[in-house]
């Protein structure tokens, strides 16, 4: 029998398992899964509205140094914030760590809404991206601990969906404000300021979702994993008598997992080191050439002869393809290997990014931004579920963090990388840099992809656990 870290009878992991994959689909599962999108919301929200939105109208005022540092520090925060607070997960559980990335967001855009240009204003930009940092893959392992496994997938997907729809918000606010007149504050100002209501707002909301049993189950806390369990079953009308009446399925050689900690040097140990490699490089990839096409539309469609108004409008266009990529991808994560439907993809993102660039009718310009962007949120899905589930509960929340980090790691360089190309050749002959930066760096996401991905595709996280276990227990 295994025990817990008290030395107590725990429950079987399996059983735990076995009993997630039962539920059946029901509104309160869509419930948990728009609850647990409102942190994601909030992330894409910052990230596409608020660097592009402060970015402009503070260059407007010819504060043009001031306007480039504030992408940078929210970049830099959303860098640290993942590195640092998504370990936070697997020490306090998935619930308090929503919460306390949230409650670091409501401050820093407080304080930003209040303050003065300047220092001020770029450390509370960078505490706001600290708490959004972390949100997507916390979000992700949430979703992913309290889904059945065949329903794994989908289920994050369509909680990405979600909170995928911040971005298009952002976007469309975001060239709204850039118009408006006669508002009582400046419009970043306006935006900051609804950021913080609203993550104060999802704080509350958010503890109607039960904590993981899963997580609950592995540090020992026993009875509270199965009080949520019962929760968890009883909301989803009448489960607990299914699963009763089910017999409980035998140990996969896993015994012993219940009592593993798990350290972040397992990361980089046997079965984990090509799960971590394969992670680090595609999200670091795709975070380069994602984020810096995102950010550097606007100037791409600009040095084109567009006006700054027009290239604002084309990209709030562009934006409402991240809910439709993210919905389009829940219907092929669980029907494909993940690794196969990442590669495939990416390979595709790349034909995209190409035709947007050598489109020179308005129409194709954004079809084809249209396409780019949607396959990046198709992309998406896939391998932030893949991230959290190669790595076992007791470090998914760093594992899943950790490798997404370095996805803010590429985005933070992108838009320096760019920087010193638009420097160098001008921004009407930077174009053709920036777009086979994002280009290239879409065509290694697919190669690393086929060939060093893992295939996970309709295990349970369990099973997933025990392809890697017997690495874990040499150490």
């Amino acid at each position: 029998m295994n025990h817990d870290l008290a030395g107590h009878p725990a429950i079987d992991p399996l059983d735990i398992q076995g009993r997630i994959d039962r539920l059946p689909p029901s509104p309160i599962m869509t419930l948990y899964m728009v609850l647990i999108s409102l942190g994601v919301f909030w992330d894409t929200y910052m990230l596409y509205s608020i660097g592009p939105l402060s970015f402009h109208f503070v260059a407007s005022h010819g504060q043009h140094a001031l306007a480039t540092r504030i992408p940078t520090m929210l970049f830099l925060g959303t860098f640290i914030g993942a590195l640092a607070l998504g370990r936070m997960a697997d020490r306090i559980g998935r619930g308090r760590a929503f919460t306390l990335n949230l409650g670091l967001l409501a401050f820093g855009a407080v304080a930003a809404t209040l303050a003065p240009l300047g220092p001020v204003f770029l450390l509370a930009i960078f505490i706001a991206g600290l708490g959004t940092g972390a949100e997507i893959p916390l979000s992700v392992t949430y979703m992913q601990e309290i889904a059945p496994s065949n329903r794994r997938g989908r289920m994050s997907s369509l909680m990405l969906t979600f909170g995928f729809c911040g971005g298009t918000v952002g976007g469309l606010l975001t060239w709204w404000l850039s118009q408006a007149a006669h508002l009582p504050l400046p419009g970043f100002r306006i935006a900051l300021a609804i950021a913080a209501l609203g993550a104060i707002v999802s704080v509350f909301l958010r503890l109607i979702v039960p904590e993981s049993p899963r997580w609950l189950e592995r540090v020992g806390r026993a009875a509270e994993a199965q009080a949520a369990m019962q929760r968890i079953e009883r909301a989803t009308h009448g489960s607990v008598a299914a699963a009763a009446s089910v017999v409980k399925a035998a140990p996969l050689g896993g015994a012993g997992l219940a009592e593993s900690r798990g350290s972040t040097l397992d990361l980089f140990r046997g079965g984990y080191l090509r799960r971590t490699l394969s992670a680090w490089i595609i999200e670091f990839l795709q975070g380069f050439g994602s984020y810096g096409f995102t950010t550097f539309v606007p100037i791409i469609l600009y040095a084109r002869g567009y006006t700054l108004l027009h290239a604002l409008g084309y990209t709030a266009l562009i934006q409402i393809s991240y809910p439709v990529g993210t919905y389009l991808s829940s219907f092929v994560t669980d029907r494909i290997p993940r690794k196969w439907g990442i590669a495939g993809f990416y390979l595709l993102n790349m034909l995209a990014g190409l035709g947007f660039y050598f489109s020179s009718a308005p129409a194709l310009v954004v079809v084809f931004g249209f396409l780019t962007e949607m396959l990046i949120f198709m992309d998406g899905p896939l391998l932030h579920t893949y991230e959290a589930e190669i790595y076992p509960t007791p470090l998914r929340g760093r594992g899943s963090a950790t490798a997404f980090s370095v996805s803010r790691l590429g985005g933070f360089l992108a838009p320096l990388v760019a920087g010193i190309v638009v420097a160098h050749y001008g921004t009407h002959s930077a174009g053709p840099y920036l777009i086979v930066m994002a280009a290239g760096s879409w065509l290694l996401c697919a190669l690393v992809a086929a060939l060093l991905a893992v295939d996970t595709s309709g295990a349970s996280l369990e099973q997933l656990e025990l392809q890697a276990a017997p690495a874990l227990a040499r150490n």
